[in-house]
């Protein structure tokens, strides 16, 4: 009987001691993830340790993952020998990827520093201009704005822009979207200002910034402006209107038609121009003809303002 038990308590004894043998196979890696700014342990950081390699590997590949503890500390055990790709992910900061070679036993701990993702106007400014102010809330502000101007709120959008212009006065996008919107509200010349300082301050967007204005001057009945943009071969559909417009302002009709008729060949399907043939022909005394150009009018968008006058007016037409 005492064999026995003799026996009994070798073999648990036995057991008991390769127990922690078998923890220890395989190697151990430490370390401590901080942030690269501030030097702050960060608690709750992802670490990923896998040893994948590309085909033709016989062995099969292991993922590990560990989350730094409050004092930004992980360990890993019982990791393979052999090469391993490692990464710290946390939200709102850079992945730090990397490899590290693992032997068995204790390796060398392995510390490392998160940098932390700078805010897009960070990026667009640089850190100097943001120095001291809530980046993320100045974010929201323009992006408030933005929705104003996408949803032609444009006294809304401009008062957004203008006020974010004071806190960001380097932010040449600002001057930009500020010429923008008082293009849409016909303010040209202060539109004409907003992009010119733009220019100014960046000539990076000069060419835009020139296209922009010379489309305004047309916009503003400047003949020498459209001649120009005409010479110039830029000319997109709103330009060709816009110098039909500016012709037929100067009572020259038949200029003005032509400058439409430009315009439909550009886009076919714009009653805009076609209306405004319509009510050229009209003026020349040409019933016929303008019958035939709000018909179109008609048959391509009746809904339309135009489409709705093209309708009354045929109504009253011989």
């Amino acid at each position: 009987m005492r064999r026995q038990m003799f026996s009994l308590l070798t073999v648990v004894l036995i057991t008991g001691l390769l127990a922690p043998l078998a923890l220890a196979q395989g190697g151990m890696l430490a370390g401590r993830v901080t942030d690269a700014e501030t030097g702050e342990p960060m608690a709750g950081v992802t670490v990923l340790f896998d040893n994948h390699v590309p085909s033709g590997r016989v062995e099969p590949s292991e993922a590990r993952t560990e989350v730094t503890d409050d004092g930004g500390n992980y360990t890993l055990l019982g990791l393979a020998s052999g090469s391993w790709n490692m990464t710290m992910s946390f939200e709102g900061y850079q992945d730090n990827p990397g490899q590290v070679t693992i032997r068995n036993g204790r390796n060398t701990p392995i510390n490392i520093e998160l940098d932390r993702v700078p805010h897009p106007l960070e990026v667009a400014l640089g850190a100097e201009a943001l120095a001291g102010l809530d980046a993320e809330a100045l974010g929201a502000q323009l992006d408030a704005a933005d929705a104003a101007y996408d949803n032609q709120q444009w006294e809304e959008a401009l008062a957004g822009f203008n006020a974010l212009l004071e806190t960001l006065p380097t932010m040449v996008q600002l001057q930009l979207s500020i010429g923008a919107t008082l293009q849409q509200l016909g303010r040209y010349e202060e539109a004409i200002t907003s992009y010119q300082a733009a220019a100014a301050a960046d000539p990076s967007v000069q060419a835009d910034v020139e296209s922009a204005v010379l489309r305004l001057r047309v916009a503003m009945g400047d003949l020498s402006a459209a001649e120009e943009l005409a010479a110039g071969g830029g000319a997109v559909r709103e330009d060709l209107y816009n110098l039909g417009e500016v012709e037929f302002a100067q009572g020259n009709v038949d200029g003005a038609a032509e400058w439409y008729e430009k315009a439909v060949a550009a886009d076919p399907n714009w009653v805009l121009p076609l209306f405004k043939l319509g009510l050229v022909s009209l003026n020349k005394g040409d019933i016929e003809g303008a019958k035939s150009y709000f018909a179109q009018v008609v048959e391509k968008d009746p809904t339309s303002a135009e489409g709705t006058q093209a309708q009354a007016v045929l109504g009253q037409l011989p």
